[in-house]
């Protein structure tokens, strides 16, 4: 039987999942919305979001570290694991990351659900097309690596039948070994 990840990666990984999949539709559905007080909200929103998604990047990782990953596969697949969960620690940083930085290339502060603002720092230099560009190409390819993250998931699950997924889901029943009791 394969060991469990701990208790708070557990619960970081499942908040981090809800507030990267809220952050995704807001971005999705903010495009939708006219200029004004709803899509200044709906920016705001967004924003609040992935704020907190940048803020749980570091205890994240740091329950990773500490709390320990159980070992990966050995050979290509477990490259390809370790690869994948390089390339989503570094997207859950980076596009928050973009996305405050196109809160800093306004013309004017950038309102956030009236609890603060962000300043225009970076306003002078006239990089907020490109920003905007760079935050939804790095949103996309997170997306597309959690898709195949969740894939993974499901072949372990579904097809080869091992303990893999159950590491990180707790409701999924677990597997002795051989002959050895549950």
């Amino acid at each position: 039987m394969q060991p469990r990840y701990s208790i708070a990666s557990i619960a970081l990984h499942w908040t981090m999942a809800a507030a990267i999949g809220a952050a995704w539709l807001l971005g999705q559905l903010m495009e939708d919305v006219a200029r004004g007080p709803d899509r200044i909200a709906a920016t705001g929103t967004h924003a609040l979001v992935g704020i907190a998604v940048l803020a749980l990047v570091l205890p994240r990782l740091l329950a990773r570290l500490l709390g320990g990953a159980p070992p990966a596969e050995e050979g290509w697949q477990g490259r390809a694991a370790r690869a994948g969960h390089l390339l989503l620690y570094a997207l859950m940083a980076a596009v928050p990351l973009a996305g405050l930085a196109i809160a800093m290339s306004g013309r004017a502060p950038f309102p956030v659900l009236g609890l603060f603002e962000v300043p225009p720092l970076l306003a002078p230099l006239g990089l907020r097309k490109l920003l905007e560009g760079v935050h939804e190409v790095l949103a996309n390819v997170l997306l597309g690596t959690i898709i195949l993250h969740v894939v993974a998931t499901l072949w372990h699950a579904v097809i080869r039948r091992d303990d893999i997924a159950a590491r990180m889901l707790p409701w999924l029943s677990r597997r002795s070994p051989a002959g050895a009791p549950r």
